[in-house]
């Protein structure tokens, strides 16, 4: 591992740095140490908001529950990190200033990419292997004694964003070779622009984005108001059933495909996680929970069609049709509301269902639910800091009115779907009725409960 150099280090903190060592450690003083840990919560964090924003924007399956994993991960990260900073003689406020601004130009540009391989290439062949080399090199040449705090929540860093790169290098072999060489300008044009910015312990450069015609004039990346879906996927226009389930396997398949649509609900909280700049630290970390949460809600119902020989996107649809029916009318804002009013009602209904499944004799199922309506409690108040933090005048009377009314608007566009045959199940309904009918058998037939009478229930107890 390379040696930190006295005088960058010197730099980051704008003072003559001892050449002296100790145990093989550098002499690091609190504000130095305070200034470099900054820059490294800096760079998890806006990494974390890129790919948080980048969700909804890469069409990989994969690759997307990748990215919600990794931005918890992250946001735990970098929120332990900044507690220490804060330790470090700081409870002033800098920690979240604007500060190391050329590093910070290059982060912005991150998810301004063209293809899920540059996005990805760029995040995880340069950005994060520079995290992990920077945190190693800390590690190694800051003292444990006197630094022993920094040290406890920098190994975690270690560890779990190890892991994070194994765990790309997975989804990246699945990649065509053709892509990935494709993206490799992008990834030697990062790299270079990280590099003259004073790299991630910096000191910062204060230079302008290394210039390049098609790399540093990109646009800012813009959530896009239709999250991309797998092209190995079937075109689909709603994810929920026309009509409700008449055996018991099929109600098993029905809160499957509910679940596993779920990803619609976690692309929402990390585009607010991109979208909206400059929010508290606090909302930012609890959103990327939620967002994770959510991807764990799609993961369950994807292990559950999987198990009954489903394929995901052929034989069950998936689909952003809540972005289809609301994002399309009134943004970002809107959907706020829609996600807000449709969780208030998860755990009454979850927690119904986990019921139902148990004493129906599927166990398996009842326990997703179980542990899903344990998070919806958490996202209820997510969505309230962020209708607080967004809009902090509004009335409480005026909030719950446009709570309503905007689901009641969601409710019509699914119930007119419906209505007009306009649902887009016409090719899936066949397969998932044959392979219904090849099921095993669930275990007490007799306590089987339809989920509606009208049309299949969708999220959060909705009946058409």
């Amino acid at each position: 591992m390379k040696q930190i150099e006295a005088a960058s280090l010197s730099g980051a903190a704008g003072m003559p740095f001892p050449t002296a060592s100790r145990d093989g450690h550098l002499l690091l003083e609190v504000e130095q140490a305070s200034s470099l840990q900054r820059r490294l919560y800096r760079t998890i964090r806006e990494t974390m908001r890129a790919m948080a924003g980048r969700i909804s924007g890469v069409a990989n399956w994969e690759a997307k529950k990748l990215l919600a994993r990794h931005i918890w991960l992250d946001a735990e990260h970098a929120d332990a990190i900044r507690q220490r900073v804060l330790e470090l003689r700081y409870p002033r406020v800098d920690v979240d200033c604007e500060v190391d601004g050329a590093l910070a130009a290059v982060l912005a540009k991150l998810p301004s990419t063209w293809s899920d391989a540059e996005f990805l290439g760029g995040v995880y062949r340069v950005i994060k292997p520079a995290v992990l080399e920077a945190v190693q090199r800390y590690l190694e040449q800051s003292d444990r004694l006197d630094d022993a705090p920094s040290h406890r929540a920098l190994r975690w860093v270690v560890e779990e964003l190890s892991d994070e790169l194994r765990e790309f290098a997975a989804v990246w072999a699945a990649f065509p070779e053709q892509e990935r060489s494709e993206e490799s300008p992008w990834e030697a044009w990062l790299r270079e622009a990280v590099k003259e910015t004073g790299g991630i312990l910096g000191p910062d450069s204060g230079q302008p984005l290394l210039a390049r015609a098609g790399f540093s004039d990109r646009p800012r990346y813009v959530i896009p108001m239709l999250p991309k879906r797998d092209p190995r996927w079937l075109p689909a226009v709603t994810q929920v059933p026309p009509r409700p389930p008449r055996t018991p396997q099929e109600q098993q398949v029905w809160v499957a495909i509910d679940h596993v649509n779920e990803l619609w609900a976690c692309e929402l909280p990390g585009a607010f996680i991109w979208h909206y700049e400059n929010m508290p630290w606090e909302l930012y970390r609890e959103t990327a929970r939620w967002a994770y949460d959510e991807m764990r809600h799609a993961m369950m119902g994807e292990r559950r069609l999987l198990a009954w020989g489903f394929e995901v996107g052929v034989d069950v649809p998936m689909v952003p049709d809540h972005w289809m029916g609301v994002a399309a009318r009134g943004g970002l804002e809107a959907m706020l509301f829609v996600v807000h009013g449709l969780e208030q009602g998860g755990p009454k209904w979850k927690a119904q269902l986990k019921t139902d499944l148990w004493q129906m004799g599927d166990p398996y199922s009842s326990q997703d639910c179980d542990y899903d309506w344990a998070d919806e409690a958490g996202h209820i108040r997510y969505g309230q800091s962020w209708i607080k933090a967004l809009l902090p005048s509004m009335p409480k009377d005026e909030i719950i009115a446009r709570t309503q009314q905007e689901v009641a608007w969601w409710k019509e566009w699914i119930a007119e779907k419906h209505a007009t045959g306009k649902h887009g199940y016409d090719e899936f309904l066949p397969r998932i009725e044959a392979r219904c009918a090849n099921m095993p058998a669930v275990g007490n037939p007799e306590h089987f409960k339809p989920l509606g009478s009208s049309a299949a229930t969708t999220s959060y107890g909705y009946n058409g």
